[in-house]
């Protein structure tokens, strides 16, 4: 009966302010809230039957703790509405970066195809000036030969001649005898002409074999590399060559999408194809880089925060090597000499990753583990020397059928 006498006293003083709202029964102040009906009440109306077992609250007091249950219901929804923004300014840059990739891929592209076709050509006007000159060469023969022309019109008038005197009766052939005798001898008589070999184009010397010919040629200025660095993986403050086969440390932060491939807690990038199966190798270029991780990273494709649980790989910093992996946090390891080219040798269905001096074959270490997940190829630098991903040799080879 405290509780209420305190409440109709609270009423009393809600109702001489005269600001509050009125009841639409009794024009009392409606300064009481029933929590038991979730309805607002005046003095007169706390005190009906009906409310006597109810639990009422000061609609001030009410008032407040329902704006504190309101305002705790609006924070999922603020969370929410922030991470809208976060996304919807990611995706807003990110539509930004796809036209600037694609504009910067496509000039990559053109560049790389004018090379190709500016070496084709090049072939091309080889070829057809090689054939031109020997056309040339070939049909200055045919002049010489079409001198013999002459000598078949002075021979066929010669012969022509004797024929008409061999007709003459007897006494009249011999008395032109002598000069026709003379006439022949004069004549020279050179050897016997034959038609020259080799005075057709040599068709086969241009035709034979030639898109072969030209693509083995051609190897010559293009490179492959079992691996490929995936842009949309490096931390910011990478920087990758045009061809993805380089990573640079410390050329300056890039503003680039925050997607969820991109590594933001190393200096990092991975290769842009994954294993899982097989034996495969890459060899890398590190050079005077004094900083560096090399190895493969197992998982999916979304790699934020600390990655190391997925992590096989070797490291080289401040003149030590050492190895890190789920269940080896740092073992030294003795490594003769730098080596400036170090061979990564995967064999996943063997469960093994072995890294040596590419130069001279030397082990360095070998992890031994049973993959399960897909792997990718790993670097990491923090040195502003770069790391190359080195090119294999090309062959054009004919297979020969038995």
């Amino acid at each position: 009966m405290t509780n209420f006498n305190a409440l109709k006293v609270a009423c009393d003083e809600e109702r001489a302010s005269g600001s509050e709202p009125l009841c639409s029964l009794h024009a009392e102040t409606l300064s009481l809230f029933c929590v038991d009906e979730q309805q607002l009440l005046c003095r007169v109306c706390s005190e009906l039957e009906r409310h006597s077992e109810h639990k009422l609250q000061l609609a001030n007091e009410a008032g407040e703790q329902a704006k504190k249950t309101l305002e705790d219901s609006l924070k999922p929804l603020r969370k929410r509405m922030r991470l809208i923004h976060e996304v919807k300014g990611s995706c807003d840059q990110s539509a930004g970066h796809i036209k600037t990739q694609a504009e910067a891929t496509e000039r990559k592209i053109k560049e790389e195809f004018k090379k190709l076709h500016q070496f084709l050509e090049e072939e091309e006007e080889a070829r057809l000036n090689a054939l031109r000159e020997e056309e040339e060469q070939k049909s200055h023969m045919m002049v010489e030969i079409r001198a013999l022309s002459r000598e078949i019109s002075d021979l066929s008038g010669i012969i022509k001649t004797t024929e008409h005197e061999l007709r003459a009766k007897n006494v009249q052939f011999l008395l032109n005898y002598k000069e026709m005798v003379e006439r022949i001898q004069e004549q020279p008589v050179p050897d016997d002409p034959e038609m020259i070999s080799g005075a057709l184009i040599d068709e086969t010397r241009y035709l034979r074999n030639l898109s072969f010919n030209v693509w083995s040629k051609m190897k010559d200025m293009i490179s492959f590399t079992p691996v490929v660095l995936d842009p949309n993986t490096a931390h910011p403050d990478l920087t990758l060559s045009d061809d993805l086969t380089s990573v640079t440390h410390g050329t300056g932060k890039q503003e680039l999408p925050d997607n969820p491939e991109r590594i933001n807690h190393f200096f990092s990038v991975v290769g842009s194809e994954s294993f899982t199966s097989g034996c495969h190798s890459w060899e890398v270029e590190v050079g005077q880089n004094d900083a560096y991780v090399l190895g493969v990273l197992a998982g999916s494709d979304v790699r934020k925060g600390v990655i190391w649980p997925g992590l096989w790989r070797i490291m080289f910093c401040k003149g030590e090597y050492k190895t890190l992996s789920l269940t080896d946090t740092g073992s030294d390891v003795s490594v003769k000499g730098n080596p400036r080219r170090i061979r990564v040798f995967l064999d996943y269905d063997g469960g093994r990753l072995s890294f040596s001096d590419a130069e001279t074959g030397a082990h360095i270490h070998t992890f031994t583990h049973t993959f399960t997940d897909r792997l990718f190829p790993y670097i990491s630098t923090w040195s502003g020397v770069t790391i190359k991903i080195a090119p294999q040799k090309i062959t054009a080879a004919v297979e020969e059928q038995l």
